[in-house]
């Protein structure tokens, strides 16, 4: 009598034991990885929108997102802004070079970059100027990805923008990130 209840026991535990490790099992494929979670469309692969903060939208414009389209141009985001306001001052880098750009207090400077490198830029402005936002969007009427800003402020202000290639997953890809300094005058 002893030694049945105690095949019972050992028989009950290896069975929950079972179930257990099948649950987790199953639990464990639930879910985003922290990988894509993390990754905010920085490698092109995923496809979840993100939220974008707006504290200065750019004036008239209408971002959309559409996924994979600005990040596989080379833009750190996916919003694509169809009618965005004119800027005061528009400067377009051709090859990573841009020169000092001069603007007025209150003027909307644009700065323009080409699809074709992965580019980055700043998150924040530095004090007198204001980000609007969706920064570094993509343009797609003219290819390029870009970043606004208010000039609030008279002043010399240095912005940091950097450029590096876009390589599929899996291929040979040269290793550089080139730094593209911006100096904004603001008289």
């Amino acid at each position: 009598m002893v030694r049945t209840l105690f095949d019972k026991n050992k028989f009950t535990v290896g069975l929950l034991g079972l179930l257990l490790i099948i649950a987790l099992l199953l639990l464990t494929g639930c879910g985003n990885s922290d990988a894509q979670s993390q990754n905010n469309g920085n490698s092109g692969g995923s496809t979840a929108s993100q939220p974008t903060p707006t504290p200065t939208q750019s004036a008239g414009s209408t971002p959309t997102q559409v996924a994979g389209y600005g990040t596989a141009q080379g833009c750190p985001s996916d919003a694509v802004v169809t009618n965005a306001a004119k800027a005061n001052v528009t400067v377009l880098s051709s090859n990573g070079n841009v020169p000092t750009v001069s603007a007025h207090t209150g003027d909307v400077v644009e700065l323009r970059f080409p699809f074709g490198q992965r580019w980055g830029g700043p998150t924040a402005a530095p004090e007198g100027l204001t980000l609007q936002h969706p920064a570094g969007y993509a343009l797609k009427s003219d290819k390029v990805c870009v970043w606004r800003f208010n000039a609030d402020k008279a002043g010399t202000h240095q912005l940091h923008f950097s450029s590096r290639p876009i390589c599929k997953p899996g291929a040979m890809c040269p290793m550089h990130i080139i730094d593209v300094p911006v100096t904004i005058v603001v008289k």
